[in-house]
């Protein structure tokens, strides 16, 4: 009797076990069933966080916390509260959250460091590289000529504008940082960054992980239950191989006599020096870096705006009569037309407004405790500027839900002359972020996307797609991948050229740059 009860109590205690190691093993990967216990966790959703996160703010203001285990969340809301933490008390709101996964996926990646030597070393040399003037006097040309390609690209296959455009913003970025330009989306230099993004947004994406720094106690959990630590552990791996291959193919290059002005050539050669010093294999993910921020986001916001601006065909209609009366028939846009086409800087903002890429953004740490309006934001504790609950604010925004590039008429100067003002109110959007942390990459990214905008609307009429009836199929502007980046979803349009006229200045204007490119 003594020992069939033993054997039971045995079986029932090795059930128990069993069951509790496969909930930890399924902790990370985002079980369905799993119901989080403290604080606030319960109520923060699966998907689609930024809508209760905005869904919060409207019932709770312009500043809330939510209490994660062992962790504060701050969420600032409106412009003067980002304007008095992130940008005035930049000093000590420019740390990022202690975050055990990312730290390990993440090592070299400096967006991700804390706000110290290196991490102002490394955002001194990219400051240096994507300024406005090395922009605007070493690569306009061969951004004007990347575009032209692109223009021609959509003229021989339309259908495949995600591909274009994903091309181009690699191609761009990579004839910046490593002097090579990628011909086609299955090149090493187009294929190399969309893997690496694949893999650091592969291990994470928030809600994939353990969140260790929350629930301390899950740090005891062996790392063999735990599939989110090897993800991490596979993702630096992973990048870090990409970022050397690219390093050793300019170091190739550069043996053979063929020196560029990229940032990797001048790297290589000490004619810029970081003034912390780098391993190679850190210079290869510093640079690699630069890379990953630069191709991904921008690709996503231009196809943004293609989607909204397919559903909104009187918008295009004012930017092409602000076109054809700067360009004509005769030539495409340039970025010297800027001033006189502000119509197009007004759809990029507004496309930013409405989907920013990182709708949460990315947060900073407080440094130590700090107060706001009589609150306490104990040192430690992670805060957000969430773009989308500023861009959807209606007392900031009127009426925030509707895809409206006017309401910029009067900021016809690019984002950084408004982030960079003690005018906040007047501030566009916060796409970019704020304070320190502000995007290193956003003169890099408005060029790009002006450029691409401005000639496909001067080129092409964007409308929906169309059945097999020729009926129009309506355009979904809701349709967006969930997870830590915005992205829409595959959508179909249709670009059609506005005139033959356009047509030949495009296979004309892709003649003249080809053997240049």
């Amino acid at each position: 009797m003594g020992q069939s009860v033993g054997y039971a109590f045995g079986l029932a205690a090795l059930v128990v076990v069993a069951f509790f190691l496969r909930f930890l093993y399924k902790f990370g990967s985002r079980d369905k069933r799993l119901v989080p216990i403290l604080g606030n966790a319960h109520q923060i959703p699966g998907q689609n966080v930024e809508k209760k996160f905005k869904e919060w703010a409207d019932i709770y203001g312009s500043i809330y916390s939510l209490k994660i285990g062992a962790g504060t969340l701050i969420l600032l809301n409106d412009k003067r509260t980002v304007h008095d933490l992130l940008d005035k008390r930049s000093a000590i709101y420019s740390e990022r959250p202690k975050d055990q996964q990312t730290m390990t996926a993440l090592e070299e990646n400096f967006a991700f460091w804390d706000a110290n030597a290196a991490w102002r070393a490394s955002r001194k040399l990219a400051a240096h590289i994507v300024s406005p003037k090395n922009l605007d006097e070493t690569i306009m040309a061969i951004q004007e000529a990347e575009t032209s390609q692109t223009m021609h690209d959509i003229l021989e296959t339309p259908a495949e504008f995600f591909n274009h455009i994903r091309r181009v913003t690699a191609s761009v970025a990579s004839i910046v940082i490593f002097g090579f330009r990628a011909p086609t989306v299955d090149s090493f230099w187009a294929i190399g960054v969309y893997d690496a993004i694949d893999q650091i947004n592969l291990a994470t994406t928030p809600g994939t992980y353990l969140p260790i720094e929350q629930f301390p106690i899950l740090n005891y959990i062996p790392s063999f239950f735990v599939p989110s630590k090897k993800r991490a552990k596979t993702c630096f791996d992973t990048v870090t191989s990409i970022w050397v291959e690219a390093r050793s193919r300019v170091m190739a290059r550069r043996q053979k006599g063929d020196h560029r002005v990229s940032l990797a050539d001048r790297l290589i050669s000490g004619e810029m020096k970081s003034d912390t010093k780098m391993t190679p294999r850190q210079e290869s993910n510093f640079t690699g870096t630069l890379h990953q921020g630069a191709a991904d986001t921008t690709s996503t916001m231009v196809l943004t705006s293609i989607l909204f601006l397919a559903k909104h065909p009187w918008i295009q209609k004012k930017a092409q009569a602000e076109l054809d009366r700067v360009c004509g028939d005769r030539r495409m846009p340039t970025w010297d037309d800027f001033k006189g086409l502000p119509y197009i800087n007004c759809i990029v903002k507004e496309s930013m407004r409405m989907r920013p890429v990182l709708p949460s953004g990315i947060p900073v740490r407080v440094s130590r405790d700090d107060w706001f309006d009589g609150y306490l934001i104990p040192k430690d504790s992670t805060v957000f500027c969430p773009a989308y609950n500023i861009h959807f604010n209606s007392n900031l925004y009127p009426d925030p839900n509707i895809y409206n590039p006017d309401r910029y008429l009067d900021r016809p100067l690019l984002a950084m002359s408004y982030a960079g003002s003690p005018d906040y109110e007047n501030r566009d959007h916060y796409s970019y972020g704020a304070g320190r942390r502000i995007c290193v990459g956003i003169h890099l990214a408005e060029r790009t996307q002006w450029r691409l905008i401005a000639r496909l609307l001067w080129a092409y009429s964007i409308q929906p797609e169309i059945d097999e009836k020729g009926n129009e199929l309506e355009v979904d502007t809701d349709a967006y991948e969930d997870g830590l980046l915005c992205c829409p979803k595959p959508f179909k349009v249709r670009f059609v050229p506005r005139s033959e006229k356009h047509v030949q200045v495009i296979k004309a204007d892709f003649e003249a740059v080809e053997d240049y490119l």
